[in-house]
């Protein structure tokens, strides 16, 4: 690997938003805590070789060649279950979600690729994410009255809304794939299935 003393851009100062914490295996197996976050965000492949060459090459160990990734930070669970991810994931994975700049938008990004255990596309997102709303049975009523609007009649023209069990409609979904995910900012993200 190649020496550099020269610290990359890509090691984070403290812990980034979305970033791996690379560790020097032989200051590991001797007894010693080496690494440093890297930040994925805007990085490419020579950013994360370069930043694990840094971590390496600045190891007390005289013999430091291996590393191992000993943590991370927004990451799913799908690129956590190794300590030596593919590097080329990390970067798919960074570059995916840094097109949603909405905290909702990302969380239910990420919840919809540890659903598919994958990196998904932005239009397979689109199609699955239904939005966030504020219960399930809020998200069965809004979708029983837009397929009743795109029939050119509403909803409570042709049935008294407040009779309606909008839970029990809400189970009937999900017996077709729906399913909801709490959202941090309050209510649920729902998706349909695809």
């Amino acid at each position: 690997m190649t020496t550099t003393t020269t610290r990359p851009d890509c090691i984070a100062a403290g812990l980034p938003d979305l970033g791996v914490y690379v560790a020097c295996l032989a200051s590991y197996n001797g007894g010693i805590l080496h690494g440093a976050w890297i930040d994925l965000e805007g990085a490419d492949l020579d950013d994360i070789n370069a930043g694990i060459a840094w971590i390496l090459s600045t190891s007390p160990e005289a013999s430091a060649e291996e590393w191992a990734v000993h943590d991370s930070s927004g990451l799913p669970g799908y690129l956590t279950r190794t300590e030596w991810p593919d590097l080329s994931d990390l970067i798919e994975w960074a570059e995916a979600v840094s097109a949603y700049n909405d905290d909702d938008d990302r969380e239910a990004f990420r919840l919809a690729c540890e659903d598919q255990g994958q990196t998904i596309s932005e239009d397979d997102f689109r199609d699955m994410y239904q939005g966030c709303h504020q219960s399930e049975e809020d998200y069965a009523q809004e979708l029983a009255e837009d397929i009743a609007e795109t029939q050119t009649q509403t909803l409570s023209s042709t049935w008294p809304t407040s009779c309606i069990d909008w839970e029990r409609a809400w189970r009937e979904l999900t017996f077709d794939g729906y399913r909801s995910e709490r959202c941090s900012s309050g209510g649920v993200h729902i998706f349909r299935p695809v």
